[in-house]
C-alpha cells in the first residue's frame, strides 16, 4: 500500500510537470547561449492575407507601442510602461516559419513539428539574442484581435510588456483545412549586441 502511494505521487508529479510545461504562456529565455543550428523548417510563401507589408508593419508596431506605453497588470504582476519596440525582419521570419509549420501540420504549441524550439528558430535566422519570448494563437482574424487576446492572458501579456524586449516579429498563416484556420506567432527579443 505504501508503494501505491509513492507511485500515485510520482504520477501526479509527472502530470503537473507536463501540464505546466505544455501550458501556453511565457516562453522567455534570458542570457542563454546561442543554440547550434538545427534542421530548418522551410516556410512556404506568405499568403496575401498574412503579408506584413510596410504599411501594415507600421500600423501594428504603433498599436503595440500604444499598449506598451501604458502601465498594466498582467495576471497578478504590475508592469510599468515599457519603451517602444521595433520591427525586426529576422524575428518576423522566425515567426512566419513557426506559423507556417503550425498551419501546415495542424498543431498549436511552441515546439515545432521538427522538434525546433523558439531559441533554435531565432538562432537559425542569425539573430544573436540575449532574451527571447514567443506568443502564439489560433483562430483570430486580425493582428489587433490577436494582440487583445494575448493581453487577456497573463503570460502573453507579460511577454508584450516586458521592457527587456526591444524588437519583435509577427506573422500569421492561413490553412482552411486546419483546426484554427489562422495561426499567429509573435517573437519578441533583444539582441545580444545592438
Amino acid at each position: 500500500m505504501h508503494t501505491n502511494k509513492i507511485h500515485f505521487r510520482i504520477i501526479i508529479s509527472i502530470f503537473c510537470c507536463c501540464f505546466f510545461l505544455s501550458s501556453c504562456g511565457v516562453s522567455d529565455y534570458i542570457n542563454s547561449r546561442k543554440i547550434a543550428k538545427a534542421p530548418i523548417y522551410k516556410a512556404p510563401p506568405k499568403t496575401s492575407e498574412c503579408d506584413f507589408n510596410p504599411r501594415r508593419i507600421e500600423r501594428v508596431t504603433n498599436y503595440i507601442n500604444r499598449i506598451r506605453n501604458e502601465s498594466r497588470v498582467c495576471g497578478d504582476k504590475f508592469y510599468s510602461a515599457a519603451p517602444a519596440i521595433e520591427w525586426n525582419e529576422k524575428l518576423n521570419i522566425a515567426a512566419q516559419t513557426h506559423s507556417n509549420d503550425m498551419a501546415d501540420n495542424n498543431f498549436l504549441t511552441h515546439d515545432g513539428s521538427h522538434g525546433l524550439i523558439l531559441g533554435e528558430r531565432v538562432a537559425n535566422e542569425d539573430y544573436d539574442w540575449k532574451s527571447v519570448a514567443e506568443n502564439i494563437a489560433g483562430g483570430t482574424d486580425t493582428p489587433e484581435q490577436t494582440i487583445e487576446f494575448w493581453l487577456s492572458s497573463p503570460g502573453h501579456c507579460q511577454n508584450l510588456m516586458n521592457a527587456i524586449h526591444t524588437q519583435f516579429g509577427l506573422a500569421c498563416t492561413r490553412n482552411n483545412i486546419s483546426d484554427y484556420r489562422i495561426y499567429w506567432t509573435m517573437v519578441l527579443a533583444s539582441p545580444r549586441h545592438k
